[in-house]
């Protein structure tokens, strides 16, 4: 017999099983719709993602997934399963703050009303799982992996990065990847790794993965001025020409430590030809 349920039902069900509600019993993953029509580039783009998310998901990988989904959100900002995706990632790590966030998103945005009933449980469980966490960081809204390091976890972080650092040198993006990965699975608020691992991203041409490590690093550190550029090459590797040049004018103006006198000129130059 073949089962046929809703989008909204088969979207919730991480969601479901993190916030303690009953999972359906039978569920059929269905094709990605999106609300709107964006550009079939940026259409194809949050497709792609979200079928990565997917799978990171059912690997357990969630803040790689989170990632997925975000990047899926900003190729298409209108696209409802990424939004839903993007909360259920985020509720899976205890970011209920911004799963909520999305949740109300995707309701704001759907026509759907199975879609929107879903999204509005979403938030009801999740701001008593909210509430229930007390004054713990998740609960503020600081990231997952926020809390004090061990210093023996974080020489080992510092070497990872040291020798992802190194790598990218040497052009082995690949084994860049996989070092800085490791740095910030030993210390996820390390702004400087997910720095360089934007750069490996960048020499293996994979420009959402770096895009979102450049965020990520700004969110962590705002006043860096090293993920301006990264996010910079990233946008206008992928075509997204008006972010680009304001993220190298951004760039070029810096007055922050990690600034280069050289990248600024460069920077001036590539926002002029941008215009």
């Amino acid at each position: 017999m073949v089962v046929v349920v809703s989008r909204a039902r088969a979207w919730s069900v991480a969601a479901a099983l993190l916030l303690g509600a009953a999972a359906p019993s039978a569920l059929a993953q269905q094709s990605p719709v999106t609300e709107r029509a964006p550009s079939e580039s940026n259409s194809t783009l949050a497709a792609s993602r979200i079928r990565d998310g997917d799978v990171l998901m059912r690997e357990r990988r969630y803040r790689e997934a989170a990632f997925a989904f975000l990047d899926a959100s900003h190729a298409d900002a209108g696209h409802v399963e990424a939004r839903f995706k993007l909360g259920n990632a985020l509720a899976v790590l205890g970011y209920y703050g911004q799963a909520i966030e999305q949740w109300e998103a995707a309701a704001r945005l759907t026509t759907d009303t199975a879609i929107r009933q879903s999204a509005q449980d979403n938030v009801a469980r999740a701001k008593v799982k909210q509430a229930q966490s007390g004054s713990s960081p998740l609960a503020a809204g600081l990231p997952p992996g926020s809390g004090p390091v061990a210093e023996p976890t974080r020489v080992q972080a510092r070497k990872a990065y040291e020798m992802g650092v190194q790598r990218i040198g040497e052009r082995d993006f690949a084994g860049a990847l996989q070092s800085l990965t490791q740095a910030v699975q030993l210390e996820p608020m390390l702004a400087v790794a997910y720095t360089a691992r934007g750069s490996a991203n960048i020499g293996l041409r994979r420009y959402p993965e770096a895009a979102a490590d450049y965020q990520y690093a700004l969110r962590l550190e705002p006043d860096s001025a090293s993920p301006l550029y990264g996010l910079a090459e990233s946008y206008r590797a992928m075509g997204r020409n008006a972010e680009a040049r304001s993220l190298y004018e951004r760039y070029a103006a810096s007055t922050a430590a990690d600034v280069r006198p050289p990248l600024q000129a460069e920077s001036r130059q590539k926002a002029e030809r941008l215009r």
